[in-house]
């Protein structure tokens, strides 16, 4: 019985660092902001609408308290951070946004373009898009002999 269990402790020893890795790593990062952020743990918990208890679950990484996309914008929004990266770190982030999330400067555009952009705006900045697109074409299809 004893080497039964030894085996099946052995078995979820194999299977759990990746999942309990991605648990610390968002838990630490919440941690790393909420603490430069000067927040407290009850603070940041009052701030983002859960208890202080599960919050020091999320932080210290505890299995089985990794929150839902919405909790982890709710923390983000409290922490006044890109909710993308937290996330990703959390592997929530659906995978067609991956690229975006991966690249600081496109974050960075989107999340300027979303608080100052008006529908003619991004209409706009589709055509300019579309046009830096064809000149690059056209570039190369002149370098071609």
């Amino acid at each position: 019985m004893l080497a039964l269990q030894t085996l099946i402790q052995c078995c979820l020893q194999l299977n759990m660092p990746q999942f309990d890795t991605m648990h610390a790593d968002f838990g630490s990062k919440v941690r790393e902001y909420r603490q430069a952020k000067g927040l407290t743990l009850r603070s940041l918990a009052e701030a983002a609408g859960v208890d202080f208890t599960y919050l020091s679950k999320i932080e210290n990484g505890r299995h089985g308290y990794l929150p839902g996309a919405e909790t982890i914008r709710d923390l983000a929004q409290a922490l006044q951070i890109d909710a993308l990266e937290l996330l990703q770190l959390a592997n929530k982030l659906p995978p067609e946004l991956e690229t975006l999330a991966g690249d600081p400067k496109a974050r960075r555009f989107f999340q300027r373009a979303t608080e100052i952009a008006s529908p003619k705006d991004w209409d706009a900045l589709l055509d300019l898009l579309e046009h830096r697109q064809s000149e690059r074409s056209g570039k190369r299809k002149e370098d071609d002999p």
